[in-house]
């Protein structure tokens, strides 16, 4: 009997025994193993990237588009964690993948992985959905990171941007979109200077809480948090997933 021949039910047992990449391999030999495959990945609803494993195949840029067309329009949480010393090729590769798939995005990380504009412009197109973003020690700036934020309505509840020293605070100046805003946390920013934040705050009225460890001046300004009626809690509570690793 042909395996085509089976029925639906039939080839989702079958194939329930197969692995991700095993999966992703299936799905590229006809439009019924697409659809069967598909069903199966799309399950996969937090996904993490496994960088080592992606720089090693010779044919990364088409495994990673049929990571991104199988898993995309599901996922809901996205991590990757690529490291300062990383392919720029490899990383264009991997925003421009999650900006045109991944539409319903709800949770975002990259950590280690320096953003410049050219990586942030793409993404900008997912803060339509994002309510959780961490870009924690990613070397951003003040006026890539101003430029992103300011590019969308936001939707975001908790905003991380730690360990990224170049960061003074500028960013802050004429952001006016993070209205449900209610976790922002700095801490490790060595350089930002808490003046910068005055008139944010009085935007960001959903803002419950900030963590400024090791922020030397926010932690000498600390007052700013109680100023005018602000009752803003010191110390941050981020989301915590568990993720489907693979690469």
């Amino acid at each position: 009997m042909d395996l085509l021949e089976l029925d639906e039910d039939s080839l989702m047992e079958i194939f329930s025994y197969f692995c991700f990449n095993e999966l992703l391999v299936l799905s590229s030999v006809c439009k019924r193993f697409l659809y069967i495959s598909q069903r199966h990945l799309r399950k996969i609803r937090n996904f993490e990237l496994d960088y080592r494993s992606v720089a090693g195949r010779d044919n990364y840029p088409e495994y990673l588009r049929n990571v991104f067309t199988s898993l995309g329009p599901t996922m809901e949480a996205f991590r990757f964690s690529g490291g300062y010393i990383m392919d720029e090729t490899l990383k264009q590769h991997i925003v421009d993948n999650l900006a045109a798939h991944c539409s319903n995005l709800r949770y975002l990380t990259i950590n280690y992985t320096i953003l410049t504009e050219q990586h942030l412009r793409p993404l900008a197109v997912l803060l339509a959905t994002l309510h959780h973003l961490d870009l924690g020690r990613c070397d951003l700036t003040d006026e890539s990171l101003g430029e992103f934020l300011r590019s969308r309505p936001l939707h975001l509840r908790t905003l991380a941007i730690p360990g990224n020293p170049n960061l003074l605070g500028k960013f802050f100046n004429d952001w006016t979109t993070a209205r449900e805003l209610e976790q922002l946390d700095l801490s490790c920013c060595f350089s930002l200077n808490v003046q910068e934040m005055d008139e944010f705050l009085n935007t960001a009225k959903c803002l419950l809480a900030v963590d400024v460890t090791k922020s030397l001046w926010l932690e000498r300004n600390k007052d700013i948090f109680q100023k005018d009626g602000r009752s803003i809690m010191l110390g941050t509570s981020l989301p915590a997933l568990e993720y489907y690793k693979a690469g």
